[in-house]
């Protein structure tokens, strides 16, 4: 078994430093992301009104055409009639598909936003509890140094204290931390739960 030294807690504060950095900038492009999944759903949104538009106007021809149906000489083949309630049908059933599938995206955005948000306390626990490591480390070595030299009790007592309340100060920001990694894993979770549901929204559609 390697043996483990001050030098390999350094290293892991370091690569906690690294590690914030990186949760920080995923968290920033997540909320780009999310914003265009906004435009997303404001466009469909736009797009399925035009659809009840034309749906209207299609009900409208439809109507006229059944009219015009009734006489032998008209213009109307049985044809067209079947189309067009086949148009109308379908478009009602991509609507009503359409506007589930924006609520999830509008759903999904804000979730990506939380998710960001909480991404952004795991990197400030991340980063303190970093700082904390390296704290309590170079202190412990500044003590050991310190027995080396002989000095009086009464200051290594004072010393000691100090680590002391350093170690105290890091079990806090760890405690700090798990907790902020439990909410960070919840929200990744229900972003989960709502991809599954934003996919079978997309196959309703298709």
């Amino acid at each position: 078994m390697p043996i483990i030294t001050h030098e390999d807690e350094l290293d892991l504060a370091k690569m906690e430093k690294d590690l914030a950095s990186h949760l920080k900038k995923v968290a920033r492009l997540q909320r780009t992301v999310s914003d265009s999944h906004k435009k997303l759903a404001d466009n469909i949104a736009k797009l399925n009104i035009a659809r009840q538009l034309l749906n209207r106007t299609f009900r409208d021809v439809l109507k006229q055409m059944q009219t015009l149906a009734r006489e032998s000489k008209s213009n109307v083949k049985d044809d067209e009639i079947n189309y067009y309630q086949d148009f109308i049908h379908k478009n009602d059933k991509y609507i009503e598909a359409s506007n589930d599938f924006v609520n999830s995206i509008k759903d999904l955005a804000i979730r990506k936003d939380d998710l960001a948000t909480r991404g952004d306390l795991f990197a400030e626990a991340l980063t303190t509890i970093a700082g904390r490591r390296s704290g309590v480390i170079k202190k412990a070595l500044s003590i050991e140094k310190t027995k080396n030299k002989m000095i009086e009790g009464s200051k290594l007592t004072m010393l000691e204290n100090e680590l002391n309340d350093l170690q105290r100060d890091f079990d806090r920001a760890r405690n700090i931390l798990l907790k902020e990694i439990e909410q960070f894993v919840q929200m990744q979770d229900e972003l989960d739960d709502l991809w599954l549901k934003l996919k079978d929204s997309t196959t309703e559609m298709s």
